[in-house]
């Protein structure tokens, strides 16, 4: 198939529908049932059927995203570079006191923070992926699991970007990370898996009701306080109890751990955190997938 490069989106499609079977119609209403392991069965093949097109969306979005920017691909780690400043600042000038760090306050901060970033973009991403894809959904009949799995290669990309910022870090403060290394890429695929099946499990109502996205920032804002990105968990008082309750510190403590050669902290929390992720994560594709009919109407009138 020989296509114009501005033409490359529609030849995708064309090459999915030939490879796909045509889709039978389906009514929608009240008596509707629908079969769990079938509907997981269904999405897992329109994944793998949806895969080529998945990467075409993805390399459109990257392209416009980083086209026409004299600084490039220095915007993915950008606002992680400023907030870390502003927290450094805070930190030096005693304009607030924080607890003392095992390793230097400015890697200490700039890991932090380059890890909280991938959460947040991870529960972004879903409901990013569709509503960036409003102009086809509605015109053309594909698998919209396709924009699901453009989202995560998007989420990869700018992940293996900003791992190029810990790096530099890891060098310039002279921390050897040690046997622990092995660990982050776990630790790392975790926050991706969290962070995706709360934003898939929140992707229908966020389509339906902007303040969803709104509303998503702010809370992880004031989540990432009680959580130890940017200082330290303290050792008393009523916010020691919050950050021992609160299962992201054990995750952002033991993936910046691993990268500095400290001990992990609290790794049996893995054995609950990734099953409870990946029930979220297959229900809430279900969920989406059911209501995605809907909400394509609700958003294309």
């Amino acid at each position: 198939m020989q296509c114009r490069n501005y033409k490359k989106i529609l030849c995708s499609f064309v090459w999915l529908k030939r490879k796909i079977p045509a889709l039978k119609i389906v009514t929608y209403d009240s008596r509707s049932k629908t079969n769990f392991f079938k509907e997981l069965s269904a999405i897992f093949t329109d994944v793998i059927n949806s895969n080529f097109i998945a990467k075409q969306l993805a390399k459109r979005d990257l392209k416009a995203t980083y086209r026409q920017s004299l600084l490039g691909f220095f915007w993915a780690f950008m606002p992680i570079v400023m907030q870390s400043v502003v927290w450094i600042f805070i930190s030096d000038s005693g304009i607030a006191q924080f607890q003392e760090t095992a390793i230097p306050r400015p890697a200490f901060i700039i890991i932090g923070t380059t890890l909280w970033t991938v959460l947040l973009e991870s529960i972004n991403g879903p409901i990013n992926s569709i509503n960036s894809s409003k102009s086809i959904i509605s015109k053309i009949n594909f698998p919209k699991e396709a924009l699901l799995l453009s989202g995560i290669y998007k989420l990869l990309f700018n992940a293996m970007l900003k791992m190029i910022l810990i790096v530099f870090i890891l060098f310039f403060f002279k921390l050897s990370p040690g046997t622990t290394l092995v660990y982050f890429p776990l630790y790392l695929f975790i926050f991706i898996l969290l962070g995706t099946a709360i934003g898939v499990l929140l992707a229908p109502i966020g389509l339906l009701y902007t303040d969803i996205g709104r509303a998503i920032p702010i809370i992880m804002q004031f989540l990432m306080y009680a959580t130890p990105v940017v200082f330290a968990a303290p050792t008393n008082g009523t916010f020691s109890k919050i950050f021992a309750y609160n299962p992201l510190s054990p995750l952002i403590n033991s993936a910046r751990n691993s990268l500095v050669g400290l001990p992990l902290d609290n790794p049996q929390l893995l054995l609950y955190i990734i099953p409870i992720s990946t029930i979220v994560l297959l229900l809430g594709l279900v969920v989406l997938r059911n209501s995605l009919p809907i909400i394509i109407e609700k958003i294309s009138s």
